[in-house]
């Protein structure tokens, strides 16, 4: 159960797969920009349960990288 690390846009993406009491698979999340110390977390709200280490790992990859892209058009496209 080691932490998945993955480069997307500039930034690092962590992916730490965990079970939970009941046996489901959930995936915790941080994120940050390759040049900064700052770190942003997957809130601890509700999270979608897996029943395999593999799809909590491809869950927190795909919700790291709509993060990264959100932020990034955010930030091109200030309102």
């Amino acid at each position: 159960m080691g932490t998945h690390v993955f480069e997307h846009r500039g930034y690092e993406i962590a992916v730490q797969p965990e079970q939970n009491a009941y046996g489901a698979w959930q995936a915790k999340v941080s994120v940050r920009r390759a040049d900064s110390p700052v770190v942003e977390f997957r809130p601890e709200t509700v999270q979608p349960e897996w029943l395999t280490q593999d799809e909590a790992v491809r869950d927190g990859i795909e919700w790291g990288t709509r993060f990264v892209d959100h932020k990034l058009e955010e930030s091109h496209n200030p309102m």
